[in-house]
């Protein structure tokens, strides 16, 4: 990505040496040797035998991991490490997982993904405890001393929900309302496969929610926004790759995705609604991966200033609250908080209960209606999908 000097300067100042073109980014092999630098810090200074990682992820975060993998291998500690990637629709993958897809450290979209893991035997049931035994992180940790910039464990970068138009923005596209405007056709990927795509119609309902709208009347929306949808990709790139091929008006997207969509030249624009919702990828390593010393090594670099600086230096919200100071610049900003939800607004117990409620297979409605679900509303409101637009 080629950044912004103010951004350039702030990593600088991190020690994050390392942060390559995203348009280099796809010729960068996952196992080449580099002659990248990266500032060390005493925690990084082993070298480890000859060692492979083999790393699962959410189709939009693969670019990123070329360039954290390279940078690492420039490392004392990843000096003998080679990778294995795997990336792609992030229910998928955590399928291919379960059903035996070798994985080391997985990176997923969201939480329910490594909860099917944990109960598929893949993932340790204190993945979000890995943070502080493996990344050296204490998210636990309050006031001057805090570490992380949001509580959530177990999560390795943060996001929001954006929207993507055409360059000039045509439609005058400026908030949730206008996405159900007339003639507006959403592009967003399918729920039945991909993480992005739940986040994007959460946010949807999320927007509705920071209005003081109703429940009631959030589904009503929620229903209008899937109306508008003309395409459904598989995953958040498929769903970027359709849009920049000429399919629909606006799209639905993580806003690290948007932006390297705009570092690399295409003909697009971002529009960061009034409201929206953060975005928590979560990361664990995996039964294998906490016996793997490369692969742990790996992820304490993850958490570390200098790949949370090159995270950041490719759209993520950096969850290390050093990084996020000095980079939060270049991000879009909120109002006020309640601008900015998260999925635990949305449910007491978060995923646990938010993707049950939104995504079953099984739609159950109150006694007393027919129109709004209480369980499977997202698959219910499916049946309307391009309807409107």
């Amino acid at each position: 990505m080629q950044l912004r000097p103010t951004r350039r300067l702030r990593l600088a100042a991190l020690g994050a040496a390392v942060v390559l073109p995203l348009s280099t980014l796809a010729s960068v092999p996952a196992q080449a040797d580099t002659t990248t630098t990266t500032t060390l810090t005493a925690s990084t200074t082993t070298t480890l035998p000859p060692t492979n990682v083999n790393v699962v992820g959410y189709s939009v975060v693969g670019p990123a991991y070329k360039a954290l993998e390279a940078a690492f291998q420039a490392t004392p500690a990843g000096r003998n490490v080679t990778f294995t990637n795997s990336f792609g629709a992030s229910d998928t993958e955590t399928q291919n997982v379960i059903n035996g897809q070798a994985a080391d450290l997985v990176n997923l979209s969201y939480q329910t993904n490594v909860t099917q893991l944990v109960r598929a035997g893949k993932v340790p049931s204190n993945w979000t405890s890995q943070e502080l035994t493996y990344g050296h992180v204490n998210a636990a940790l309050t006031g001057k001393r805090q570490q992380t910039n949001y509580s959530a464990k177990g999560i390795v970068t943060d996001s929001v929900v954006v929207f993507v138009v055409r360059s000039g923005n045509p439609l005058g596209i400026t908030n949730w309302a206008s996405l159900i405007k007339s003639g507006v056709q959403v592009v967003t990927p399918n729920p039945l496969t991909s993480g992005s795509a739940k986040w994007n119609l959460l946010a949807g309902y999320a927007s509705q929610i920071s209005l003081k709208k109703k429940p009631n009347q959030a589904q009503a929306y929620l229903k209008s926004l899937i109306a508008h949808t003309v395409a459904q990709p598989t995953s958040g790139s498929a769903a970027l790759a359709a849009f920049v091929a000429g399919t629909g008006n606006v799209l639905l997207d993580y806003e690290d995705d948007a932006l390297a969509a705009v570092a690399n030249g295409d003909a697009v624009k971002i529009i960061t609604p009034p409201q929206t919702l953060l975005i928590e990828n979560p990361i664990a390593l995996t039964t294998t991966g906490v016996a793997n010393a490369g692969a742990s090594a790996f992820y304490k670099y993850l958490f570390s200033a200098a790949g949370q600086g090159i995270f950041a230096s490719l759209g993520y919200r950096s969850v290390l609250k050093t990084v996020w100071t000095q980079t939060k610049g270049d991000f879009a900003a909120f109002k006020k908080p309640t601008d900015l939800l998260t999925v635990e607004n949305l449910g007491r117990d978060g995923w646990n209960t938010v993707d049950n409620e939104f995504f079953s297979s099984s739609v159950l409605f109150p006694k007393k209606s027919k129109t709004y679900p209480s369980q499977g509303i997202v698959t219910y409101l499916e049946q309307f999908a391009g309807t409107s637009a």
